[in-house]
């Protein structure tokens, strides 16, 4: 708009430049600061009275995006910050460099102000001195208030995020519990199943157990060594007694060793089965 008033002067005379004294255009340049400052304190107000929901919505997106921006992508999200940056540093007026720039000489310009012309905004009109009451760093206030209404939604959206993270986890890791409870509980009857040999039924019931793992989406399998194996179960289900380790332990023996193995060894197999069941049932009920 100023680009255009300033290149219509050379034609200032009456009737030869439509901006000729057209006082209209330095009411709507005067209304324009109050415009804006009333636009960024109703913004802080709306946020102010919404900043859960709008926190909420931020911290749900941020839930299901997981997968991490590229590193290009961050870089230039990085430049973009510093480059306006450093354009408020350098523009005058902005919150970073307070220094006022003298418009008079445009106003004057655009309005054809000579000696013997009377100039309405000098005569104490409402506009003009409603204009002059918005100083520059009532700008920087409300630019202010934008950052902390701005950052109090981005605490409160990280807030969300974490808490249905958790939230999250805790059904995860609820659902993979109650599919190793079915898992141990079929292993159980798979080492009590007589029609046999403890050797065959011990590794059955323990590669039963690797099965379920691995349908949950943990790699494992059983070329993994016996604290892989061991360390892969007891993460999936959240299990911190013995009995895994010893379970495992008896699975590499099973399938590793050439010695004998025995009744008795099913029978542990089958003890540290029903005590992998009685930890599972345990912490489902205090979930629960």
């Amino acid at each position: 708009m100023l680009a255009f008033a300033l290149g219509s002067l050379p034609r200032g005379t009456p009737g030869g430049s439509l901006l000729f004294r057209s006082y209209w255009l330095l009411y709507l340049l005067y209304l324009g600061p109050v415009v804006a400052l009333g636009a960024m304190v109703a913004v802080i107000i709306l946020i102010g009275l919404n900043y859960r929901d709008i926190g909420a919505a931020i911290g749900f997106k941020i839930v299901q995006k997981r997968k991490r921006s590229s590193r290009y992508a961050n870089l230039l999200k990085m430049f973009l910050w510093v480059f306006f940056l450093g354009v408020l540093i350098e523009y005058k007026g902005s919150i970073f460099n307070p220094t006022h720039a003298v418009n008079s000489t445009i106003a004057k310009n655009i309005t054809g102000e000579d000696a013997t012309t009377s100039n309405p905004f000098q005569s104490g009109s409402f506009l003009p001195a409603l204009s002059n009451l918005i100083q520059n760093p009532w700008f920087s206030l409300a630019f202010l208030g934008l950052l902390v209404v701005g950052g109090v939604i981005l605490v409160e959206g990280f807030r969300v995020s974490l808490r249905e993270t958790r939230d999250s986890r805790i059904q995860e890791l609820q659902a993979n519990q109650e599919h190793g409870l079915e898992a141990v509980l079929e292993a159980i009857r798979l080492v009590e199943d007589s029609g046999s040999d403890p050797r065959s039924r011990i590794i059955a019931c323990y590669q039963h157990l690797i099965t379920t793992a691995s349908s949950l989406g943990v790699p494992v399998s059983s070329d993994l060594t016996a604290r892989e194996l061991d360390s892969a179960m007891r993460s999936t289900f959240a299990l911190k007694g013995p009995a895994t380790s010893e379970l495992t332990q008896l699975f590499e023996e099973a399938r590793y060793s050439l010695h004998e193995i025995r009744e008795s060894d099913a029978q542990k197999a089958h003890e540290y089965l029903q005590s992998v069941a009685e930890e599972l049932k345990i912490q489902l009920k205090s979930e629960t």
